[in-house]
């Protein structure tokens, strides 16, 4: 199911409740998915709890400021990717530049046109939609297809789901730097891509969940064969890719670099939402 206007979710934190409250009826009355905060740990935690697709913040606030917010969701891998909009009553030029450097999408200075609100978050989301469709780095599908395809796949009958994990991609991006880490992710895709073309009757639907999470969608009957693939062909060239410069080093299934998770789904025990959050609790 592709996100659209009318289940899109937006998370508000501001602790003037008036406008908490007014912007909540006005975007569910417009289809959105609203939920409000006062404080910014509550607002922290709301959005850990189930990641909107957007959030409105305010600067000010009771317990922490928004930028301090801002830093928080940037620096976790659950939520670095989340679209923040600033509404804030702080019109200085310092604060605009200061909060736009931290990477917002927009910023917005009260009191607002609220229309101009919601087109502003309208072309947030819908610039969000078409950049999340397949991953910048590998041209593979992302999470928005992959939950499409997923929902397709229960309308058919029983099929497979295999997650790779790289579990050390962090720690390779550190060492090595971006241009590496970009590097690894392709090549990465390349030998899951070419592996399976050949290993297996039915190529499975290949798709990246972030980036250091791949996820295979196979027919029930050859999960078995797709998991013998990952472990028997693409382990050694993932091993050798993930070498950290030391001849000694252990392999990499024993250093916890890959986890592979398998199962069958059965669409007469399984709903999409229980499989996303299956999926959501193993990569994170």
């Amino acid at each position: 199911m592709v996100v659209t206007q009318s289940n899109a979710s937006i998370l508000i934190i501001d602790d003037d409740q008036e406008i908490g409250e007014m912007l909540n009826s006005y975007f569910e009355v417009q289809g959105y998915q609203v939920s409000t905060s006062n404080w910014g740990e509550d607002g922290l935690n709301a959005c850990l709890e189930k990641i909107p697709d957007i959030v409105l913040l305010d600067i000010r606030l009771p317990d922490m400021d928004g930028y301090e917010i801002v830093k928080r969701l940037k620096n976790n891998r659950r939520t670095q990717s989340v679209p923040i909009i600033f509404l804030t009553e702080k019109r200085q030029r310092e604060d605009r530049l200061r909060g736009l450097s931290m990477q917002v999408e927009d910023y917005i200075t009260k009191p607002f046109d609220i229309q101009e609100l919601r087109l502003r978050v309208r072309n947030v989301l819908m610039r969000y939609r078409r950049s999340s469709l397949t991953n910048a780095i590998t041209a593979l599908p992302e999470k928005q297809l992959l939950i499409e395809t997923i929902e397709e796949h229960l309308q058919k009958g029983r099929f497979g789901i295999i997650l790779v994990n790289l579990q050390k991609l962090d720690e390779y991006r550190d060492q090595f730097g971006f241009v590496a880490a970009n590097e690894l992710q392709r090549n990465i895709a390349m030998i899951l891509k070419e592996t399976f073309m050949f290993s297996v009757d039915q190529p499975p639907f290949l798709a990246q969940w972030g980036n250091s999470n791949f996820v295979l969608l196979t027919k029930a009957d050859q999960t078995d064969l797709t998991e013998k693939s990952v472990y028997q062909s693409v382990y050694p060239k993932l091993e050798k890719a993930y070498a950290w410069g030391d001849s000694h080093a252990n392999r990499i299934d024993q250093q916890s670099g890959i986890h592979v998770y398998k199962k069958i789904i059965n669409p007469q025990t399984e709903s999409l939402q229980k499989i996303i959050i299956d999926l959501e609790r193993l990569i994170h």
